[in-house]
């Protein structure tokens, strides 16, 4: 199933779709990973692909949530949601990939607030530069990369092995917090 996170009127009726699809009949992890990043640099960004961005990456993690905190809340079921923000949020925001993330990281503390009553637990992971098509590495490419402090890319097997564990039993004590993964790059360093 696709689910365009630009089309919110639809989002509720794809959560319930969603569930269908499980023996359980039910959701119960949400993983807001919709993203996309800037081509333009400040002075030269245009109107159109800043709110490209910023419906993808901000309005919709936004109202996907929305829809699946109700969802699980209407359905008493206790869940996990889990944001992926970046370590772009560490940094100055001069482009709105940067300022989505920013908002996704203020996003998941408040939902960790809201939410948590309900058996809700809400957290991010914050990838640093990551061998995805995304940043134009595909399968094979070397993941050397000179300007982090790890000299390397992180593989989505290990993003996805974190986001594995948070939103498992074994992350039920991690609230509104969000795990860096980065090689150092935005935490040990501002640039990178």
């Amino acid at each position: 199933m696709i689910i365009d996170v630009k089309d919110v009127e639809s989002m509720s009726e794809k959560v319930k779709t969603a569930a269908a699809m499980f023996p359980e009949n039910r959701v119960d992890i949400l993983v807001n990973s919709a993203g996309v990043v800037s081509h333009s640099d400040f002075l030269n960004m245009s109107e159109r692909e800043y709110d490209s961005i910023m419906d993808i990456n901000a309005k919709g993690t936004f109202f996907m949530s929305q829809a699946t905190a109700k969802y699980m809340i209407e359905n008493q079921i206790k869940g996990h949601i889990l944001n992926v923000t970046s370590s772009s949020a560490l940094r100055p925001a001069w482009t709105p990939y940067q300022m989505s993330k920013w908002a996704v990281r203020g996003l998941t503390l408040g939902m960790a607030d809201r939410l948590l009553p309900y058996g809700i637990i809400v957290n991010a992971i914050a990838p640093g530069p990551t061998a995805t098509p995304m940043l134009g590495k595909n399968e094979g490419d070397s993941i050397y990369l000179l300007n982090t402090p790890s000299k390397r890319y992180a593989m989505p097997s290990e993003i996805a092995a974190l986001a594995t564990f948070m939103v498992s039993d074994m992350g039920d004590m991690i609230v509104g917090d969000t795990f860096y993964m980065t090689g150092g790059s935005g935490t040990v360093t501002l640039h990178g």
